[in-house]
């Protein structure tokens, strides 16, 4: 990866989400968890998970800490039996593209829906 493109991924992930609201926990894992144990339901199909995960995740904590969330997901997946895929990781970008225009928690689900996911 060339260090422009490394530096247009973290400047992405720095973004500003509208109506940020607060943040479940300090540290990083902390606040990644809290918003999945508590925000994403478990009865939805697996790619719509991901995308609220890493939507809800850049609303409640950061767009770098919802990379960072689905990253290290999908490397637990490779590394510990799990099933890692690639549309893992679309679904997650995605929810964290809907989090940089959604006011709200539930427009961020709608985006989802919207995007396939």
């Amino acid at each position: 990866m060339t260090t422009l493109a490394l530096a247009l991924i973290t400047l992405a992930a720095c973004a500003t989400v509208p109506n940020r609201p607060p943040r479940p926990a300090t540290s990083s894992y902390g606040c990644m968890e809290a918003v999945v144990k508590e925000k994403v339901p478990s009865n939805l199909p697996d790619k719509r998970q991901h995308c609220l995960a890493g939507g809800l995740i850049a609303r409640y904590c950061s767009g770098s800490e919802a990379y960072l969330a689905g990253a290290g997901k999908e490397l637990k997946d490779l590394f510990g039996g799990g099933d890692a895929e690639w549309g893992d990781w679309r679904a997650d970008r995605a929810g964290i593209a809907c989090a940089r225009s959604a006011s709200d928690d539930d427009q961020l689900a709608k985006c989802c829906e919207q995007s396939g996911y």
